[in-house]
């Protein structure tokens, strides 16, 4: 499916509102809090673009979550795309946040609660971001991506909070299902046991896409954009695909050539992905306009 653009001018205007200022250079650092929920300590990055504005129109947001194996440093390597796309011209200025995944957390949280990833990011992390930043605190304005483990977690958050997120990039996610978390592999023990206590109804009612892109179809469809980009992967991805499918819930879905390669995928589709974002940002400027509009003529 081939999505085109428009509603050009509301993206214009986020443009200018965003960048006419005296030019400030973008800032990357580093930033840990202690979770009110969890108790605990949580690290991770966050980029805010040249010309940060503390008030005036807020951004929108891009959630990038790291592969298998890594940690949320790594998931610095969707910066850099993300720095171009804004200096082209392809996407507006937005706030960047990498949140720490853990090497094999799958972006769940453990029956044990000794794992909390989904919690950091969905109820520590988000609202911390909504709070401490100036931000445009609305789904509209919030997207989540990610790369391998990363595409996972970005499309079992999206599809199990529809109400956050308007846009989900999966760039060669590994789409496990339940026979997968209980396979060992050569470089790793099964994940079963280590985060859902090989209880399968505990992960179905807490951590599976495929089961709430079920529960939660009513919500998703015409409201939450998908968009795949396949390396080596393909096998698992086109089954979520197909599940995808069979719910009426559309996406982008797109072959490359490359491998489990997150710069390959950026390289040669990547692009697509920042103009989605930024329509769908544009989209909800527009829709904005309008509500302040109608609630102008109506006196309030």
């Amino acid at each position: 499916m081939t999505r085109t653009s428009y509603i050009a001018l509301p993206m214009i205007l986020l443009v200018f509102v965003l960048s006419a200022v005296k030019p400030v250079q973008g800032e990357f650092k580093t930033t840990t809090i202690t979770g009110k929920l969890s108790g605990k300590k949580i690290t991770f990055d966050i980029y805010l673009p040249e010309n940060y504005r503390k008030k005036g129109v807020g951004y929108p947001v891009i959630y990038s979550l790291h592969g298998r194996g890594g940690f949320y440093q790594n998931g610095g390597a969707f910066h850099p795309p993300i720095k171009k796309a804004i200096a082209d011209g392809v996407l507006p200025p937005v706030i960047a946040v990498y949140p720490d995944g853990t090497k094999n957390s799958w972006y769940a949280d453990s029956k044990d609660r000794t794992i909390l990833i989904e919690t950091h990011i969905i109820r520590e992390i988000i609202p911390w971001i909504d709070t401490n930043y100036n931000t445009k605190p609305s789904r509209g304005f919030r997207v989540i991506q990610g790369f391998s483990m990363g595409g996972y977690g970005a499309s079992l958050l999206a599809v199990k909070f529809p109400d956050l997120f308007s846009v989900c990039i999966n760039y060669d996610g590994g789409m496990w299902n339940w026979e997968d978390m209980t396979s060992k592999s050569r470089k790793w023990q099964p994940v079963a046991p280590i985060l859902f206590d090989n209880d399968k109804i505990y992960y179905e009612s807490n951590s599976s896409p495929w089961k709430f892109a079920n529960i939660n179809k009513d919500k998703i469809k015409g409201r939450l954009q998908f968009r795949i980009l396949v390396g080596s992967l393909g096998l698992r991805l086109q089954k979520w695909r197909n599940h995808l499918n069979s719910l009426e819930i559309e996406m982008d879905y797109v072959d490359t050539e490359c491998r489990h390669d997150l710069k390959c995928l950026h390289e040669k589709a990547g692009d697509g992905s920042f103009r989605l974002m930024a329509e769908q940002f544009a989209k909800a400027m527009a829709s904005e306009a309008k509500t302040g509009e109608e609630l102008k003529a109506e006196g309030k």
